[in-house]
């Protein structure tokens, strides 16, 4: 057997703990009885004697079985108060403090005093295929999924592994529609942000500059942004700085550009078009000039709120989840849409629950999901954060503390029909991963726009997952 990864044992090493337990509990294993050997239960959960053993100690600890030597491990009858069903839920790290997810999960336990919540955070990295590989093996039962990762479920044939989901008429409905397929919802939005400008409004004052709002262009933003530059040695400031790697960043400039993946007579992908040059030359030229932060100096794709909390840049490209980072900010900010080209557009990101085929609880992982996106939890996103809850209601209510709230909060309202997705220019998730990860030389300045666009159609017509 392979040696799994940490993580991967983890989870193993808790689906074994948290099933004997259910199993226990439920009666299953009646009190008197043996739970199977501990070769079977290696096996059955593909962990070595050693880690079964681990698991096991556990449940002794609980006082759920005792350990009879030479014969085995024997059930004890439970003690009152410990027959809860567990759920096992995952969710990206950086979801409690952009939704308060820890207290609204303790408000569930308290509502539903017969379900523990087992909560995990997994590595954004490759947070899909984790996800995927601990539904498979029954390791999870609730999963946060934003749109990025759910077409990952989708690109694979994988929609399978989540249950369906009955679509929420309270819920906006062009929020339903990215995570529904073929006429199925798999995920249940939760919560969500369009990609956003946001600025110092101290900065603009003193320079007697008209502050940013939705008519603004790219030129008007460049002279903006080199007017706000200041090069005092002591105090030095950027105008403008945002996290260039990010695949929910750059890829604005195909998405404003009327970018649009496609494919020659031929049958293979063509980057010919003038759109895809013209939006890796704005995004070159952007880093080059003197008013914007150099980009691979920075490796966060939270620099740009901590260098904007700073006071060392004016305006920062981020999202409403993000501007959770700034509610202590000590001066005062705004946000307004991206600045176009041609016309308004911007990038949509959107957070949502699927309930895992496999989860063995799907009554208690459905009873969660529709708690957190009931109005209660709904509106307690929208009063303890500045995310946008996906509820309609409770998204367009007022907050009732400020503290910290941009005076254009409600701007997403204005900008809805601005709203797109990357797939929208027939893109995929590993098409954004191939030109992302080529595209690094051509900023760098390494490689010519016409040798980086020549090895990008290279790499996505010679992959087998075309």
């Amino acid at each position: 057997m392979d040696k799994p990864s940490r993580a991967t044992f983890r989870f193993r090493l808790e689906t074994m703990i948290q099933q004997l337990r259910e199993d226990i509990l439920s009666g299953k294993y009646a009190p008197g009885s043996y739970l199977p050997s501990e070769d079977v239960l290696g096996e059955q959960f593909q962990m070595s004697k050693k880690s079964v053993r681990k698991g096991l100690e556990c449940l002794v600890n609980e006082n759920l079985i005792v350990k009879k030597a030479k014969i085995g491990n024997m059930v004890l009858a439970p003690e009152a108060g410990d027959d809860r069903i567990t759920i096992r839920f995952c969710y990206y790290p950086d979801v409690d403090q952009e939704s308060n997810i820890l207290q609204l999960l303790d408000a569930f336990e308290e509502k539903y005093p017969h379900i523990q919540v087992k909560r995990f955070t997994m590595n954004t990295s490759r947070y899909s295929e984790q996800a995927f590989e601990f539904m498979n093996d029954s390791m999870l039962d609730v999963v946060m999924l934003n749109y990025y990762d759910f077409t990952y479920f989708q690109d694979h044939a994988h929609l399978s592994m989540l249950a369906e989901q009955k679509t929420d008429p309270a819920i906006y409905s062009y929020l339903n529609k990215a995570f529904t397929v073929n006429g199925q919802l798999y995920v249940k939005p939760f919560s969500f942000s369009p990609v956003i400008l946001c600025y110092n409004k101290k900065h603009f004052q003193q320079l007697n500059l008209q502050e940013p709002d939705s008519s603004w262009t790219w030129e008007e933003f460049n002279r903006a942004a080199a007017a706000l530059t200041d090069s005092d040695e002591v105090n030095k400031r950027f105008g403008f700085f945002f996290y260039l790697l990010s695949q929910n960043r750059w890829p604005l400039w195909l998405l404003q550009n009327g970018f649009h993946l496609k494919k020659n007579d031929e049958g293979k992908y063509d980057l010919s078009d003038p759109s895809f040059l013209k939006s890796i030359e704005m995004l070159k030229e952007l880093f080059s000039q003197e008013y914007t932060a150099p980009s691979f100096v920075f490796e966060s794709a939270q620099d740009p709120e901590r260098l904007f909390l700073d006071e060392r840049t004016s305006m920062i490209i981020t999202t409403y989840f993000r501007l959770n980072m700034m509610q202590a900010a000590p001066f005062e900010y705004d946000i307004t849409p991206i600045p176009y080209v041609d016309s308004p557009k911007t990038l949509l990101l959107n957070i949502g629950l699927g309930i895992s085929s496999q989860s063995v609880q799907k009554e208690a992982a459905q009873l969660l999901v529709d708690y957190l996106t009931s109005r209660e939890a709904q509106e307690s996103v929208r009063n303890r954060t500045l995310s946008i809850p996906s509820m309609k209601e409770a998204a367009e209510q007022e907050r009732v503390d400020k503290y910290g709230e941009p005076s254009r909060f409600q701007m997403f309202r204005e900008i809805m029909p601005s709203f797109r997705y990357y797939t929208d220019m027939n893109v995929s998730r590993y098409h954004l991963q191939i030109m992302t990860h080529y595209l690094k030389m051509y900023w760098s300045g390494l490689v010519s726009a016409s040798n980086v666009i020549e090895t990008i159609e290279n790499a996505l017509n010679n992959d087998n997952q075309k």
